[in-house]
């Protein structure tokens, strides 16, 4: 007889749990970042990194100086019609003819009634007419009007040249008419460069400048040409004879401090691009700036012709860190007496010890960890993150052991005093990081900083390119 064991009968089947998929769930994870990082890019702006990098900044400041030369004022001794036979900007040996007066106004008929005189103009002089009608219309400026009045002395200047040559190729004539007699010739008694404008300035030192002089709104000058009458007494024209020059600027009280300590400093005309080394004077200071004089013994004869030169100074070039400016910004710090920063004996870590009070009244302390930006000989500057104004700190002793005493008026400090830094953020491990840094040099974009310091940047490293989009420990997304 078979026996059938009825137990079999009574197996209760175990109901399993639904299977997890392990996919699903980091499926399920990274989608949820995702959201969750759209979600705060949404309400953050995008923070763009800078990659900090050496480089130069070159500290340039670009000046509109008053030219002041050596000038010798002749006089006219004679009433009639101007005639001259010197380009301006040319020099006059001793005993050139120079100028003539015509009392009678025939000199010019010479070549303006003869037909025989050729009054036209050369190829070379309409090319060189053509060209600076061309360079003037490219260049000018509605902003620098008074750039017009040069290029109209410019212009006269190229004429009077023109009418010189026109007169010294029939000088022959003007003799075999027997005009002599009514024109009196002047020759040079000195050698010199020559020039026929008058401004008023020809007898000015550095020490007569006054702050109004360099406005050329109020600048005027007067050209002398040929065929002008001119009175007994009257100007006629000036030469310089020798290279000793200055350039003075008005430079802003705030920019001094560039030349303040300077014996020279390098210049560059832009008029020519040339470069020269000028010595150094202050001669005035006011409420408008201050008035330098930069003085050289080179390169007059280039600009005897201008009064009012553009110069640009080469002052200093500065390597290091270099950031944009968009990037610095001034955080504040708590300044907490080095007396009651101590170190985490396990883990070594600088802090505080702040005092505290529990729930039935009784005091202790707890250690709170700090990040230190900066000191002085006898404060810390440490971030705000973990304490706040108000909060009470105990002193520990050298044992690292609160003293028994210190949870008292006696030994404590009160949390309140603050400082500013000036840094950037770091971003080099995905969160925005203060760092300080000390501003060397500056210009409107550019600063350059020191590298290497605590705390500090190191070349190639990031940070965020405009501070104002950033706090301290923003996530960078």
């Amino acid at each position: 007889m078979i026996m059938k064991d009825s137990s079999a009968n009574n197996i209760t089947p175990i109901k399993q749990g639904p299977k997890i998929n392990p996919g699903i769930v980091i499926f399920v994870v990274i989608f949820i970042y995702i959201i969750i990082s759209i979600y705060n890019s949404t309400k953050h702006e995008s923070i763009v990194g800078y990659q900090v990098k050496v480089g130069t900044l070159s500290e340039n400041r670009i000046y509109k100086g008053i030219a002041l030369r050596d000038e010798s004022i002749v006089i006219s001794t004679d009433t009639g019609y101007l005639s001259l036979f010197l380009n301006e900007g040319s020099r006059a040996a001793y005993n050139n003819l120079v100028y003539a007066i015509d009392e009678s106004g025939k000199l010019s008929d010479v070549t303006q009634k003869d037909p025989s005189v050729d009054n036209r103009l050369s190829d070379a002089e309409r090319n060189d007419l053509r060209l600076d009608l061309q360079l003037f219309s490219r260049t000018f400026k509605p902003t620098t009007f008074s750039d017009s009045y040069s290029f109209e002395s410019k212009i006269n200047n190229e004429l009077l040249k023109i009418e010189n040559r026109q007169l010294l190729d029939n000088i022959d004539e003007i003799n075999s008419l027997h005009l002599n007699d009514i024109v009196n010739f002047y020759h040079a008694n000195d050698t010199g460069i020559v020039t026929y404008f008058y401004d008023g300035f020809e007898t000015k030192k550095a020490s007569d400048l006054a702050f109004e002089d360099f406005n050329e709104e109020n600048y005027s000058s007067k050209l002398n040409l040929n065929d002008d009458l001119i009175e007994s007494g009257q100007f006629v024209y000036k030469y310089t004879n020798n290279e000793n020059w200055s350039i003075c600027i008005l430079v802003p009280n705030e920019e001094l401090i560039h030349l303040a300590d300077a014996d020279y400093v390098k210049v560059k005309f832009l008029k020519n691009q040339t470069e020269s080394w000028g010595k150094v004077s202050i001669v005035k200071s006011g409420n408008e700036g201050s008035i330098v004089e930069l003085t050289f013994t080179n390169s007059m004869i280039s600009f005897v012709k201008d009064r009012f030169v553009e110069i640009e100074l080469l002052l200093e070039e500065d390597t290091g860190l270099k950031i944009p400016k968009s990037s610095i910004t001034e955080n504040n710090f708590f300044l907490i007496d080095k007396k009651f920063v101590s170190e985490n004996g396990n883990l070594g870590n600088l802090g505080v010890n702040k005092k505290m009070v529990s729930d039935s009244g009784e005091t202790y302390t707890k250690f709170v960890e700090i990040t230190i930006y900066e000191e002085t000989e006898e404060e810390y500057y440490v971030d705000t993150s973990n304490l706040s104004i108000g909060d009470v700190l105990v002193y520990v002793n050298a044992a690292n052991v609160v003293d028994s005493e210190a949870i008292s008026a006696n030994n404590e400090f009160t949390v309140g005093k603050q400082g500013t830094l000036i840094g950037v953020y770091n971003i080099n491990k995905g969160y925005a990081d203060f760092k300080k840094i000390k501003i060397l040099y500056e210009n409107d974009e550019y600063a350059i900083i020191g590298a290497n310091e605590t705390l500090g940047l190191n070349a190639f490293d990031y940070i965020a390119l405009d501070a104002k989009t950033v706090t301290n420990n923003d996530f960078v997304y």
